[in-house]
């Protein structure tokens, strides 16, 4: 399993967070909550798999973009035979 403390690599647990509403009434001091899904840690860590069809969605979303841009204006000054 990929690591789940690396950003982008866990998510966190549901089970948590719904026992964390009943149990956590403190704004600061915040007690464990055990959880048997995520054995405690708060995070659930995704596949190799997932991380990976994340980080090409990203890309597409963000760095294709800006790359086609930047070949569309290089492309824009040159006369191409």
């Amino acid at each position: 399993m990929a690591d789940i403390t690396l950003h982008g690599n866990g998510e966190a647990c549901p089970a948590c967070a719904l026992r964390r509403e009943v149990q956590d009434h403190g704004a600061i001091l915040r007690p464990d909550v055990p959880c048997n899904v995520c054995g405690g840690l708060g995070r659930l860590g995704l596949s190799d798999a997932e991380i990976c069809r994340r980080t090409v969605e990203e890309a597409r979303r963000c760095y294709w973009p800006e790359v086609e841009r930047r070949w569309a204006e290089q492309s824009n000054g040159r006369n191409e035979c």
